[in-house]
């Protein structure tokens, strides 16, 4: 039973229906009785939970089972907590797009990895599981990969990893540490740190069908601990896919299906946290708190100008890079603050923080093209193309690579420093 609902959980883009969309909050006296459902999934948590409660007493009076009501309890009292504890987040931009296109909607730099279909990425597989996620995360040197997949001796649809092996990747296993609770996993997206990972599950501690976790590797027991519910806003009744963020541009993509048709999803751009701040509730502000939650309008979150006039200036650098990309250009983005982002050298103040950003770009451009050299070199040893020249490149290769990226980051430090002098 377990893997026909993981095979459903699967289907999330493009192939199956999303959780029932959002309706607006009404009188209540002006409309007819709404289920505990309907009440949820209008934030009416606490309503939900009396409701729900009522139920459960009159099943156990007749003597009727009440273990679907008692998880559905579980779920509204879930809900109510996670509405108290909405953080504060400052929203930029949201814009609907179809499924099928989300992953070209989000902008994230180099640095950041890679978010991949799975349906292309399979062929790549030396192994194939009985079953696939919807997309998988490729790390900067592209010799990980993250994914969810199911083998015949399981149940449940888990993260797995695999590690590249030629021009593919080798044996995925799981990732430790992440059996329990959830029967279904996807969407995975992990830091640059190669600590802390975003992913969204079904199951166990998810308030809608695919709630947003985050987790994080502990090196000394080598398995990623307890994972935790993102909550609100990131959370909602509806399915939220997937959370990815780009720490070069300070800034963070939420996908979710709250609001939308069947064939389309919302994709939030935020600034991320530093550290974690929540609302304060209380009657006076409890409409807002509930306007943040449900993101009823990002306007509402941008409660500093400040800060959402540099993360849209970010974000704008972040299209501009790649309309130039799609020209056939070289797209180059250069970090000054979080102020300042430069796409092109001629507009660089300063002489000399120019020079810098050239050899910068230079140094950019020899990391590219020693990976691609690597990858080369590596498809023809999968080919049985191992020589005593092939590996000495390769031993090369991943001794000028590190150098090569430390000098890259000095250099982008001091061209910030000569620029903003």
């Amino acid at each position: 039973m377990k893997r026909l609902i993981c095979a459903v959980c699967l289907l999330a883009f493009g192939l199956s229906s999303p959780v029932l969309a959002q309706e607006k909050k009404t009188n209540a006296a002006a409309v007819p009785k709404q289920s505990a459902e309907q009440l949820i999934q209008n934030y009416r948590f606490s309503d939900a939970a009396r409701v729900l409660q009522r139920e459960i007493d009159a099943a156990r009076a007749a003597g009727r089972s009440t273990e679907r009501l008692e998880a559905d309890l579980q779920r509204a009292n879930m809900g109510a907590d996670m509405l108290r504890g909405t953080e504060r987040v400052v929203f930029v931009d949201s814009f609907k797009v179809g499924r099928q296109q989300v992953l070209a909607s989000l902008r994230l730099s180099r640095g950041a990895g890679q978010i991949v279909n799975m349906k292309t990425e399979a062929s790549n597989l030396r192994v194939q599981p009985a079953e696939l996620g919807t997309t998988g995360y490729i790390n900067e040197l592209k010799d990980r990969i993250v994914f969810a997949a199911a083998d015949s001796a399981h149940d449940n649809v888990l993260l797995h990893e695999a590690y590249r092996s030629g021009n593919g990747w080798g044996r995925a296993v799981p990732l430790e540490g992440m059996q329990d609770g959830a029967t279904c996993q996807d969407f995975p997206f992990l830091m640059p740190d190669g600590v802390t990972l975003y992913y969204a599950a079904q199951g166990e501690g998810s308030l809608g069908g695919y709630d947003i976790f985050v987790t994080r590797y502990n090196a000394d027991t080598k398995q990623f601990l307890k994972a935790e519910n993102m909550g609100m806003p990131f959370n909602s009744p509806a399915n939220d896919y997937m959370l990815a963020i780009d720490e070069q541009n300070n800034l963070g993509w939420l996908v979710t299906d709250r609001h939308q048709e069947a064939d389309s999803t919302c994709v939030y751009v935020f600034v991320p946290n530093a550290t974690r701040e929540v609302y304060e509730m209380s009657d006076a502000n409890r409409s807002q708190v509930l306007h943040a939650a449900q993101l009823h309008a990002i306007a509402d979150t941008q409660t500093d100008a400040e800060v959402v006039k540099q993360a849209q200036a970010r974000l704008a650098a972040l299209k501009s890079a790649n309309v130039t990309e799609q020209q056939g250009e070289k797209a180059r983005l250069y970090v000054i603050n979080d102020k300042m982002v430069y796409t092109r050298l001629s507009q660089f103040r300063s002489e000399a923080a120019r020079r810098i950003a050239e050899q910068a770009d230079r140094t950019s451009d020899e990391i590219e093209r020693l990976q691609q050299m690597y990858d080369r070199l590596q498809q023809q040893v999968a080919a049985g193309g191992r020589t005593e020249s092939v590996t000495n490149q390769l031993l090369q290769i991943n001794k000028e690579l590190p150098a090569l990226k430390v000098q890259l980051h000095t250099l982008e430090k001091n061209m910030r420093k000569a620029e903003l002098q």
